[in-house]
């Protein structure tokens, strides 16, 4: 694989569409899936394999939000065990995905190691360990020892740490597009462009997809739609506790070898790429910018943000004011399109905190030239487990959605399970955690790890 350019790096550049030539609007098809992120072009993709006529609607470019903005990690390691089995489903997909889809996704099994700095730590991950050892058998536990041989550039020491060497990566904008790009040449329509207002039901069943340039009939909707998810939901009845976050990430110029591994540890996150530049991010530690909105379903995620409010801090600002004229100038219906291509501020003085950690930590980054920051909205659910259903009441309503900022590498998984359940498969059992009425029920957890 050629080095990766720094310059065309998403989010934040022009994105060219995938196609030069603007596709009919359909008036029918068998699914219409909502959403241009990983989930939706996954789903897209294998829903046409499954022989169904589908149609993407995404309101502003393929990739363009949090698929294209996230770290690119694809691990099992220190997921819930509720989650593992999804994770190690994908993982087995990710190694063949370029010969699948024909296209380059940036994959490399390069492993992933998190490191303990104290042993409090060390005993976490060791409690994950023997739970997930069944599942995840290639995770092992490191002494500090370990630690310092498998990572040389490190200048401290640790209490010890956790490896999956089976663990990997990609390029999270490149691997989207390739989903999507495989889906157009197995037929798929892709409208960019194109936001959803509502999903339509007639007699208990749906019955097309409304958008801002018209109505798409079809028997099957598959809502992917990230963090808009629960306003599209809402009108049916459905309940979404959903809210967002803001996620700062960051990338340098090339720096000497410091990881083979993605690697978590010390408050911060590290992917080194092809080409020596590195994604960085502060571990467990995001803006939460209030407005109206966050005060819906405020009690599922009060006991979590005051357990961990040191990982949270609380902004009032523009996207307050966004909101409250969301709600006095613009009609509902509408609302779904609200924001369309926003410009997400990164948070400077995160980015340039998180900087100042990589160096401490590593030799040789002692001058680390960033070359751009970026911001992401996560959606997260109280449990940071997703949803991935078909509630029942609504015939042909799939729902893939809160991933909490986890989900990147879960997006091949997650597409063949929708396409599953599209043709009216039972939900295989490791979705049983997962399912849309566990809020309603009360039979949800505390989350594994931070939101």
């Amino acid at each position: 694989m050629p080095a990766l350019s720094l310059l065309p790096h998403v989010p934040d550049d022009v994105m060219a569409r995938l196609s030069a030539r603007p596709a009919a609007f359909p008036e029918r098809a068998d699914a219409v899936v909502i959403g241009g992120g990983i989930m939706g072009a996954a789903a897209a993709y294998y829903l046409a394999g499954a022989g169904l006529e589908t149609v993407l609607v995404e309101r502003d470019r393929v990739s363009s939000q949090q698929s294209g903005r996230n770290w690119g990690f694809v691990r099992t390691q220190y997921r819930d065990p509720l989650e593992l089995p999804l994770a190690m489903e994908a993982l087995s997909i990710w190694p063949g995905l370029e010969q699948e889809l024909g296209e380059a996704t940036g994959w490399r099994r390069n492993g992933c190691i998190f490191v303990a700095d104290t042993e409090e730590e060390q005993s976490a991950f060791a409690r994950w360990q023997d739970r997930a050892r069944d599942i995840s058998p290639d995770a092992r536990i490191l002494s500090g020892r370990e630690v310092s041989a498998l990572l040389p550039a490190l200048r401290r020491m640790t209490a010890g740490g956790l490896h999956t060497p089976s663990d990997g990566q990609a390029e999270p904008a490149l691997a989207t597009t390739a989903f999507a790009r495989a889906a157009a040449r197995s037929g798929v329509t892709i409208l960019e462009d194109c936001g959803a207002i509502a999903i339509e039901t007639a007699g208990g069943k749906v019955s097309g997809v409304q958008t801002e340039h018209g109505l798409i009939r079809c028997d099957v909707a598959v809502c992917a739609a990230g963090a808009l998810s629960h306003r599209l939901l809402a009108p049916l009845g459905l309940d979404l506790p959903q809210q967002s976050v803001r996620s700062t990430v960051s990338l340098t110029a090339p720096l000497p070898p410091l990881a083979e591994a993605c690697f978590c540890g010390f408050g911060i996150g590290l992917r080194q790429r092809v080409d020596g530049s590195c994604i960085i991010a502060a571990d467990s530690s995001s803006d939460i910018d209030l407005s109206l909105d966050s005060f819906r379903a405020a009690r599922f995620f009060l006991p979590e943000l005051l357990r961990h409010r040191n990982g949270f801090a609380l902004r009032l600002g523009r996207p307050f004011l966004d909101d409250l004229h969301e709600r006095l100038a613009v009609p509902q219906h509408e609302r779904a399109l609200a924001g369309r291509r926003p410009s997400i501020p990164a948070n400077r003085d995160r980015a340039a905190r998180t900087s100042e950690t990589v160096s401490r930590l590593f030799a040789g980054t002692e001058a680390i030239e960033i070359v751009k920051s970026w911001a992401g909205r996560i959606d997260v659910l109280p449990d940071a487990l997703p949803v991935l259903d078909a509630p029942g009441g609504i015939a042909g309503l799939i729902v893939a959605t809160g991933f909490s900022g986890h989900g990147f590498g879960l997006g091949p998984a997650v597409g063949r399970h929708v396409a599953r359940l599209a043709k009216g498969d039972a939900p295989a059992e490791i979705l049983a955690p997962l399912r849309f009425d566990r809020f309603a029920r009360g039979t949800y957890a505390r989350a594994h790890a931070p939101l």
